[in-house]
């Protein structure tokens, strides 16, 4: 399994949160070789389990990596043809000013760039804060009733950022948040393909979370694991203006990030840094004095609760356009988690 083929797949596909389907078909795609079962739940969650050939086992161990990504979504068309939108998680707007779009309407996809008044026109230059109402979206067509023959209110958005090959195998894109915690569970898959594992598997693509956790949630009441692990980005902190003091020193490429904190299991913390030292592979830590804000709070306190893990990738600029991730950095969580799943 090619590493690079897969994040190119994937990577490009639209899924803000809520509309996750396209990308949810291609993954039962790449796992369903690799998995006993595979379903779908009311939310969108996509929920593949490998069984163990143990027959005395009874623990179950769920990895976790949400597919959404933040966006955009058609709320108004004015009579000129401009079309108004609102954000889907956190966005930030100073980011989105002359951006290409593309407004998903079925299966259609429509270009258009967003506008707002040039610099020259505002009062004294003024290059205030944004507001929603500042900024809309035109595709060409002046006149509300043809644009309406071409998208819906509700339509979701995303920008339209090319990937972008770096060196020292470096990737920009959008939605590395987190189509790269996606990657590493699939390529996880692949490392245990033939092994024996000692526990029931449940892996889940969960929808939703850039608004609110909420396919963790629902996902860990269907599987009721015994461990759950989360799989996201972390922030890299390798550029200027950044407050290391304050955030740590987390570098891109320098291996995967294991937090530290009062929300995560700390056997299950302490695990995966054992695990990477034996692996020989490098890793980073983090301090966490509060909740993680992923999915891993989500399945920590459901039901009776879990204990629970979280293992990040290193990412610049997260939630704009030009997100940037290291392979080796996803290759290596999969090897980590893969090892996690040998383990009795």
């Amino acid at each position: 399994m090619e590493l690079s083929r897969i994040v190119k797949s994937l990577f490009q596909f639209i899924s803000p949160s809520g509309n996750e389907e396209t990308i949810a078909k291609t993954l039962k795609e790449y796992v369903v070789n690799y998995v006993d079962s595979i379903y779908q739940d009311a939310i969108g969650n996509l929920i593949c389990t490998k069984y163990s050939k143990d027959p005395q086992t009874n623990k179950t161990i769920m990895f976790v990596a949400h597919m959404d990504e933040i966006g955009l979504m058609v709320t108004y068309i004015e009579e000129s043809g401009y079309i108004r939108f609102t954000r889907i998680g956190g966005v930030d707007l100073m980011l989105l000013k002359g951006r290409n779009v593309k407004i998903v309407h079925g299966d259609a996809e429509i270009l258009g760039v967003i506008g707002t008044t040039p610099i020259h026109m505002r009062r004294n230059g003024n290059n205030k804060d944004l507001e929603e109402s500042d900024l809309w979206i035109d595709i060409g067509i002046t006149d509300k009733e043809e644009v309406e023959k071409l998208i819906s209110i509700g339509d979701c958005i995303v920008i339209d950022a090319p990937l972008v090959e770096l060196p020292n195998q470096l990737i920009s894109s959008r939605a590395c948040d987190n189509k790269a915690g996606v990657v590493s569970l699939i390529r996880m898959l692949d490392l245990v393909k033939d092994d024996a594992v000692g526990n029931n598997i449940v892996l889940v693509f969960s929808a939703q979370e850039e608004v609110g956790l909420r396919g963790a949630k629902t996902a860990t009441y269907s599987a009721s694991p015994d461990v759950c692990i989360a799989v996201d980005v972390a922030h890299a902190t390798d550029y200027p203006t950044v407050n290391k003091s304050k955030y740590g020193d987390v570098r891109i490429g320098k291996g995967p990030v294991i937090p530290v904190g009062s929300d995560l299991t700390p056997y299950i913390q302490k695990e995966l840094k054992n695990i990477s030292q034996n692996l020989g592979l490098d890793y980073q830590l983090v301090a966490l004095s509060g909740c993680s804000g992923t999915d891993a709070n989500a399945a920590q306190v459901t039901m009776a609760g879990c204990a629970t893990g979280l293992i990040s990738i290193p990412c610049r600029y997260m939630h704009s356009p030009v997100e940037v991730v290291s392979l080796s950095d996803i290759e290596n969580v999969a090897q980590i988690l893969a090892e996690f799943c040998r383990k009795k």
